[in-house]
């Protein structure tokens, strides 16, 4: 079954994390890796741990800012395969 996001509710997420990038002084950080991290979320939340899907992306957003050299996409394809390989257990 195909996936469809309510885009009420993406237009809010929207407004919601420019609001958070402006205030953080970090304005369009998040767009080149939003559907990838969105998609590593879901997994999480709906295999290894529900509560686990934010504490993830802390970590991955921790990893990212302290080790700017590592690229966010590859990080999130680790922990991917890492969360549907935990889940297949």
């Amino acid at each position: 079954m195909a996936h469809h996001d309510d885009p009420q509710k993406m237009e809010k997420l929207r407004l919601w994390i420019a609001e958070v990038e402006n205030e953080l002084g970090l304005k369009g950080t998040l767009a080149p890796v939003q559907k990838d991290l969105l998609k590593l979320i879901s997994t999480v939340a709906h295999g290894p741990s529900r509560p686990g899907a934010p504490l993830t992306a802390y970590l991955l957003g921790y990893l990212a800012g302290s080790q700017p050299s590592k690229d966010p996409l590859d990080i999130i394809e680790s922990i991917q395969k890492l969360a549907e390989k935990y889940e297949s257990q």
